[in-house]
């Protein structure tokens, strides 16, 4: 901003026009130091007759022509001149004598920040008698500064699932923060669909955020059941104000991939025929149809499904080497059973072999001999 005319090379022009006192009167200005653009500013002018004459007609004026150019079209004047002595009167201030006013300005909502500095004129006449009154003229200066606090909204994404099957959908939680000093209004909350996927967000309006809050947010992604597989990109758009209307907006991609549901259906289908297989104790027809289901998962990107496919196998191994390594307690009997009769009739052979034959008996009938 470029500096404002020096006060003393307007009083050099001003002072011949006007009388000048053995000694100023004793004036203070109060009112605050910094503003924001948009916002009113009272300005308190307390005088108190210092000098050794009267002061007449007493008046502080705020001439539009005294404001410098480069901040004349960001100030407004609200009440801009008026008496130290009001109403009906000769309108004088004596010495010692005290008077007080109030004047105002406004700033614009455009107004740039930085140092203001408008001059105000106090001006009348002074003299011990009316006759006799010279013109009056103090110079004083308002200065002050233009903070502006701007809102700084910024889009933080959780953790989220990259990968979406045809005709279903995804949550993507994410968080709106504001990191700025002045607060952000009338937030708006958007994420672009296409053909192939629709979005929609539990909030999707913020009324009013100041500084250093934040608010979660859900964003729900469902791929179409017609949508073409493969990888996708959208963006979560924050548009707001700022406090003096100037419209803003923030943005964060998001990454995900549609995944073909028929391989997902198969994938599904292999992993239930496998535990089916596994349940009736037909491990090796199980097996299978796990691997089957792992290749499905791994085709799908889907790295939990293939843990867990994985967790499964291991475990249908196991118990194929188990069914190898072992015989069941029934095999024993039938095997018993089986073993007793053979020995039975091993006995029963062996013993047939050792039995003696008989010797024929004599007959006691006597021969004849013819």
């Amino acid at each position: 901003m470029k500096k404002v005319l020096p006060l003393l090379l307007i009083s050099l022009i001003l002072l011949p026009l006007y009388g000048a006192a053995d000694a100023d009167p004793k004036v203070e200005l109060t009112y605050p130091k910094e503003t924001e653009a948009g916002k009113l500013i009272y300005i308190d002018v307390n005088l108190h007759n210092t000098t050794s004459e009267m002061l007449w007609d007493l008046k502080a004026v705020i001439d539009p022509s005294d404001i410098p150019p480069e901040i004349k079209n960001y100030i407004k004047i609200i009440d801009g001149e008026k008496d130290f002595v009001q109403g009906e009167g000769d309108h004088s201030i004596n010495v010692q004598d005290k008077a007080n006013i109030r004047l105002s300005i406004e700033t614009t909502a455009n107004a740039d920040a930085g140092t203001y500095k408008i001059p105000l004129r106090i001006k009348g006449e002074i003299g011990n008698c009316r006759q006799g009154c010279k013109p009056y003229l103090l110079m004083k200066e308002i200065e002050f500064k233009v903070i502006k606090e701007f809102p700084s909204l910024k889009i933080e994404l959780s953790s989220y699932p990259k990968e979406v099957l045809q005709g279903q959908s995804i949550n993507i939680p994410f968080k709106v923060s504001n990191y700025g000093l002045g607060y952000g209004n009338n937030i708006k909350l958007s994420v672009p669909t296409n053909n192939n996927f629709t979005t929609s967000l539990d909030v999707d309006s913020i009324g009013l955020m100041r500084s250093q809050e934040s608010r979660n947010v859900t964003l729900n992604i469902a791929a179409k059941g017609d949508s073409t597989s493969g990888s996708y990109k959208t963006d979560v758009v924050v548009e707001y104000f700022d406090p003096y209307g100037t419209k803003r907006a923030t943005t964060e991609s998001i990454s995900f991939t549609i995944k073909d549901s028929t391989l997902s259906k198969d994938a599904e289908g292999y992993y239930a025929q496998g535990n089916e297989y596994y349940e009736k104790k037909n491990y090796s027809k199980a097996l299978g149809e796990y691997e089957k289901a792992k290749e499905a998962y791994q085709q799908l990107g889907l790295t939990n499904k293939v843990s867990e496919v994985n967790a499964r196998i291991e475990l249908t191994k196991s118990a194929i080497e188990s069914t190898k390594s072992s015989i069941s307690p029934s095999m024993y009997i039938v095997f018993g059973v089986l073993l007793s009769a053979v020995t039975m009739q091993l006995g029963v052979l062996v013993g047939t072999l050792m039995r003696k034959p008989k010797s024929p008996k004599s007959s006691s009938i006597p021969k004849n001999d013819y």
